[in-house]
C-alpha cells in the first residue's frame, strides 16, 4: 500500500477539504449507539489490504467463560467502543482507503499530519465528530488496525492520533488492549503501547501495566527470552526495591534460568540484608536462597557480616529471611555452615526471647539444633 500507483489519488493541501467534506457528511448520516450493547458494525473489507500477512489472533487471548467479564486482565470489562454505522459500505470504503493511503505511504505522511492540523482548527464539537469517525474506521476492523499498526508510516501515523481527543483515545486503548500481544511482539506496533499508556487514565494504564506483566513472562518462553533475561538482569537492583518491578524479579527467579538467576543474583549482590528488611524485597531474597543458582551469593554475604546477620532475626521482615536461609541449608544438608550461623546468633539468644526474634528461636530449639547435632556428616561420622 506504501506504493503509490495513482489508483487513489489523495488531495493535496489544497484540496483537504473534500476529505472533511466527505465526513460531515458522514456525519449527518451516522447512527451513534450510546448504550453499553454490541452493534452490527460494518466490517470494513478493503480490498488493497492484503490478510495473508497476519496470523489469526490465538484462541487463548479472545475466549471467555459464558458470562464472564469480557477482559481478564482488570476488575471490569473493556467498555465496547462507541460505534457507527454509516450509511453506505462503499462511501466507508472510499473514507478508509484515503486515510490508509495517507497514513502508510512514505511520500503522504506530512499530508497527513497537515490533514490533522487542519482538522483542529474546526470547532471543538465538529472536530470530534471528524475525529471520532477516524478512531472508528481504523479500529472497527482488526486487520485494518493490524496493518497499520505495523506498518513503519502507520504506526506513526496511530502514535500522532493519541491525546487528541477523549473518545479517540478510547478507541485505540480498546484496539491495543484487544491486540497487544501482536503489537508487543512487532519492532514498528510495540510504540503504540508506550503511545498508550502516555495518553489514557490511572485505571487505563494499571491494565496495560498488568498486559505488560502477564505477556513478558510469555515472551520469555519464546525468541525474545535471552533477550528479556538480560533487560531484566540489568536492571535488577532497582527493580527488586520497586513495589512493582519487585514482582518482576521475582517471577523471573521463579522461572529458574541457570543463566538469568546467576546474573540477577550478581547484580544483587551488596543488597541483600537491605532487601531482605523490606517487605517486598524479602520475597526477592527467600527465592534467591531457594534457587541452586543464586543460594551461594546470599549466604556468603551473610556470613561476612554478623552484625547484620543478628539484626535480621528481630526485624519485621528480615526474621523470614532468616529462617528461610536455616531451612534451606538444613534442607541441602549445608550441616557445617548452619552450625557456624546458629553459633553466630547464640549469643544474642536472650534478646531473641522477645519480638520478632522469638520465631527464629523457636526454628532453632525446635527443629535445627537437635538435627546438628545428631546427624551423621555425609561421611558417616557423627558430630
Amino acid at each position: 500500500m506504501a506504493d503509490d500507483n495513482g489508483e487513489n489519488p489523495m488531495p493535496n493541501d489544497r484540496d483537504y477539504n473534500h476529505l472533511l467534506t466527505a465526513f460531515a457528511n458522514l456525519n449527518g448520516n451516522s447512527n451513534i449507539n450510546t448504550n453499553n450493547n454490541y452493534p452490527n458494525l460494518n466490517v470494513y473489507n478493503v480490498s488493497h489490504i492484503s490478510t495473508a500477512s497476519f496470523n489469526a489472533h490465538p484462541a487463548w487471548m479472545t475466549q471467555s467463560q459464558p458470562g464472564a467479564s469480557s477482559s481478564r486482565y482488570s476488575g471490569q470489562p473493556f467498555p465496547p467502543p462507541p460505534s457507527f454505522v454509516s450509511p453506505g459500505v462503499e462511501k466507508d470504503h472510499n473514507l478508509l482507503s484515503r486515510l490508509l493511503d495517507m497514513m502508510t505511504c512514505a511520500g503522504r505522511f506530512a499530508e497527513f499530519q497537515k490533514f490533522l492540523q487542519d482538522l483542529d482548527t474546526n470547532p471543538t464539537a465538529e472536530r470530534e465528530s471528524h475525529l471520532f469517525k477516524i478512531g472508528s474506521l481504523l479500529t472497527t476492523n482488526k486487520r485494518t488496525f493490524l496493518h497499520l499498526a505495523t506498518n513503519q508510516y502507520g504506526s506513526q501515523s496511530l502514535h500522532i492520533l493519541f491525546r487528541r481527543s477523549p473518545s479517540l483515545d478510547h478507541l485505540l486503548f480498546h484496539a491495543v488492549g484487544i491486540n497487544f500481544f501482536l503489537l508487543m511482539t512487532d519492532k514498528y506496533a510495540r510504540g503504540l503501547i508506550i503511545s498508550a499508556i502516555r495518553a489514557v487514565d490511572k485505571t487505563k494504564k494499571e491494565v496495560l501495566y498488568k498486559l505488560t506483566y502477564e505477556y513478558t513472562l510469555q515472551l520469555a518462553r519464546g525468541k525474545y527470552r535471552d533477550l528479556i533475561f538480560e533487560c531484566v538482569a540489568k536492571n535488577a537492583e532497582w527493580l527488586a526495591f520497586d513495589p512493582y518491578g519487585t514482582h518482576v524479579v521475582q517471577n523471573f527467579l521463579t522461572l529458574q534460568n541457570p543463566v538469568a538467576t546467576t546474573a540477577i543474583a550478581e547484580r544483587l549482590r551488596g543488597n541483600f540484608f537491605s532487601l531482605a528488611m523490606e517487605r517486598q524485597g524479602s520475597y526477592v531474597v527467600e527465592k534467591c536462597l531457594k534457587s541452586d543458582f543464586a543460594r551461594g551469593k546470599v549466604l556468603e554475604e551473610f556470613r561476612g557480616n554478623d552484625k547484620e546477620w543478628v539484626r535480621m532475626t528481630t526485624d519485621k521482615f528480615g526474621n523470614f529471611v532468616v529462617q528461610c536461609a536455616l531451612r534451606v541449608m538444613k534442607e541441602k544438608e549445608m550441616r557445617p555452615m548452619l552450625r557456624e550461623f546458629v553459633e553466630k546468633l547464640r549469643p544474642h539468644f536472650w534478646r531473641m526471647e522477645i519480638g520478632h526474634g522469638r520465631n527464629t528461636l523457636r526454628l532453632i530449639q525446635e527443629e535445627i539444633v537437635g538435627w546438628i547435632n545428631q546427624l551423621p556428616d555425609k561421611s558417616g561420622y557423627m558430630n
